[in-house]
């Protein structure tokens, strides 16, 4: 499995490595979000459970990601709140291309 970690997510959000990591991810599972548990979800991401706990909270209170189902058998959705259209570079300088501007892949483990 991999996720892309596109650029204005990068410029505009000022997110952590970790952080980036689990936005991206929920980003790409669509406007349906993401149905999965922390531990699954700190498994996928190679982190531990607190640490997932304390990014989704992160992610939550900034208001990037929103809790869309709340299982007490089943795992929470998870959808982004924010796209790219919705984040508006502060200025032309940072919309320079080259090494900086290209997506970054990562793959993550099944």
């Amino acid at each position: 499995m991999s996720i892309t970690i596109k650029p204005w997510m990068m410029r505009e959000l000022d997110l952590s490595g970790n952080e980036l990591i689990v936005f991206a991810l929920i980003c790409e599972a669509g406007k349906d979000g993401i149905s999965v548990s922390k531990p699954m979800l700190a498994f996928l991401t190679n982190t531990s459970v607190a640490t997932i706990r304390r990014v989704l909270g992160k992610l939550s209170e900034c208001g990037y990601i929103e809790r869309t189902h709340v299982g007490e058998r089943e795992p929470s959705t998870w959808v982004a709140c924010i796209d790219e259209r919705s984040c508006r570079p502060s200025s032309p300088i940072e919309n320079i291309s080259g090494r900086n501007g290209r997506n970054r892949v990562m793959s993550i483990a099944k």
